[in-house]
């Protein structure tokens, strides 16, 4: 039995610039956070006197006799890229909904492809899985994606990447200390709006924007350094201003960004406390995050239902085995 778990993440600037589409061209840049709440993947070899089927559990149960039948496009792929020749039961479990912008497709795909290097022995490194991850979304599923989410659950922690024209990437670490992140979290709030959606349906639409919008995007990159800068500083009042700047100037790139509740939820967040925010990730639903005035983050969290409220916290480290047992059938 191995159970591999990465974590979901919060981008906090850059979105966009991240696909290939954009960052061809310009370069790409983005600023996000790895959180402590996870995708988990349990998978089990079957020994060799059992019959070699796949059971795979996530929104349904699949039990079938190869690995052409599986309908999970995931798992269907990084079983045929890894060369997987051996029965499985591979079951998924994650702590927040998916398709709400915190990267889950992307922590499902790094956490079951590090479990499956793991049957193999194999020990891939955090850029290894980041890569493979890109390239089984991208390539072999033909998701309109960018990179960043797969940086972010494999590496973790809090990231300043720059990404190179031919699609490398820089990381590096945002650097604070205890009390600078203690203090900076205790002033964000994420929030869950119960509205689900396929991000990458939101995002063939938003990158035929994108390369439309080029001032705009061009000065979304810029705001990434900046952000990073000004956390680094204390300023956190300035961060969320520019939070607010840029979360007016996403939405103007494409109608599927937002939509008139996502609209209200916000307005009424910033007359109740909070500087400014974002809906994460492609658009169109999931959570929203607003960093507050100071002393505030009380007023702004009554406004929303309690049920809706996620506490988090930091997540240093990425993509990780936290159990592994292998049993061996082989005659003494």
């Amino acid at each position: 039995m191995i159970v591999a778990r990465a974590p979901y993440r919060i981008s906090f600037f850059g979105g966009g610039t991240d696909y290939p589409e954009w960052f061809r061209d310009h370069g790409g840049a983005f600023l996000s956070l790895a959180i402590n709440h996870y995708c988990y993947i349990a998978l089990r070899v079957k020994p060799p006197f059992q019959e070699k089927r796949y059971r795979i559990s996530w929104r349904i149960t699949e039990d079938v006799n190869n690995i052409e039948s599986i309908k999970h496009p995931i798992v269907k792929h990084s079983l045929k890229y890894m060369k997987i020749d051996n029965g499985m039961d591979i079951n998924y479990v994650g702590d927040l909904p998916g398709g709400s912008g915190l990267g889950s497709s992307s922590a499902f795909t790094v956490a079951l492809n590090h479990a499956l290097h793991t049957t193999l022995g194999n020990k891939p490194n955090a850029l290894e899985l980041a890569n493979q991850a890109y390239h089984i979304e991208r390539q072999k599923l033909n998701e309109t994606i960018g990179i960043q989410d797969q940086i972010a659950t494999a590496f973790g922690g809090f990231n300043y990447v720059i990404i190179k024209k031919d699609g490398s990437y820089i990381i590096e670490k945002v650097l604070l200390t205890k009390k600078q992140i203690e203090y900076f979290l205790s002033r964000v709030i994420l929030v869950y709006t119960g509205i689900s959606r396929l991000a990458s349906s939101v995002s063939e639409k938003k990158v035929k924007d994108i390369v439309k919008k080029e001032s705009i995007v061009s000065e979304m990159q810029e705001m990434v350094l900046e952000g990073k800068k000004l956390i680094q500083q204390d300023k956190i009042d300035e961060y969320g201003k520019l939070l607010d700047q840029n979360w007016k100037l996403k939405r103007s790139i494409s109608d599927v960004v937002s939509n008139e509740e996502i609209d209200k939820l916000y307005s009424l967040a910033k007359k109740n406390g909070a500087i400014g925010g974002k809906l994460l990730g492609a658009g169109s639903g999931g959570f929203l995050m607003f960093l507050c005035k100071e002393g505030q983050k009380e007023k702004v969290s009554k406004i929303f239902d309690t049920k809706m409220i996620v506490p988090f916290g930091l997540c240093n480290h990425g993509s990780q085995i936290v159990y592994h047992e292998m049993k061996s059938y082989e005659f003494l």
